[in-house]
């Protein structure tokens, strides 16, 4: 009740609330904090909960229901040696096969935000964009590829919808008239290039409120 009472205060003084949540309960607990506040009033933030490596099938449509944005880190969403012996022996089969279930929570309605919890992991969002596109980082091993994402949704996860995650999605997040002139030029065509070509993009040149801050 105490953590429903902090989010229901802070959602009542329009704060965005980031709730970082690895296991099924802690995300479970999470949107109960969040359903808590909507059932008082609702307010147009759109919270937001990361990470996400386990969620229970049964609240993969309450992201939906209650506005709250998956934030999640792709370039983690495959089987690697920490997940094979850290975590594996350790949960169900069905549980490990679920793991960042992005796949599940898109075809629930959810909004997912592209993060990197950088230095943890690598801050590229075109890796990143790849794991989540194929479920593999290229060494034969795959985590559950039906739980991947296709590119448009990839791509979406780190323009627009991390701009989402921050309430500033008027100002930045896509091209368009009035917003910053936030961007980047890439050395490849990355609408075209396949999932293992899409990790390998280079930045050429970087915009930033419309000045050039970087050139390769």
């Amino acid at each position: 009740q105490v953590f429903k009472t902090l989010v229901d205060e802070a959602d009542k003084r329009n704060m965005l609330v980031h709730i970082h949540a690895v296991g099924d309960k802690a995300v479970h607990e999470s949107l109960n904090a969040i359903e808590y506040a909507r059932s008082k009033r609702q307010s147009p933030i759109a919270h937001t909960i990361t990470h996400l490596q386990l969620v229970d099938p049964k609240d993969y449509g309450r992201f939906k229901e209650n506005n709250v944005i998956a934030s999640m880190q792709l370039a983690w969403a495959y089987e690697d040696g920490f997940n094979k012996m850290l975590v594996k022996p350790y949960i169900s089969q069905t549980s490990y096969q679920g793991m960042y279930p992005a796949g599940s929570l898109v075809k629930h309605g959810a909004v997912i935000a592209g993060a990197s919890d950088a230095p943890v992991s690598t801050p590229n969002p075109f890796i990143a964009m790849a794991v989540g596109m194929t479920r593999t980082a290229g060494d034969g091993s795959y985590l559950n590829p039906n739980e991947a994402i296709d590119r448009d949704t990839a791509f979406n996860a780190y323009t627009i919808n991390a701009a989402k995650a921050l309430g500033r999605e008027k100002e930045i997040g896509t091209l368009e008239a009035g917003k910053k002139a936030d961007m980047i030029v890439l050395d490849q065509d990355i609408f075209t290039v396949s999932p293992e070509q899409l990790a390998e993009t280079k930045v050429v040149w970087t915009i930033f409120n419309g000045k050039r801050i970087y050139q390769r």
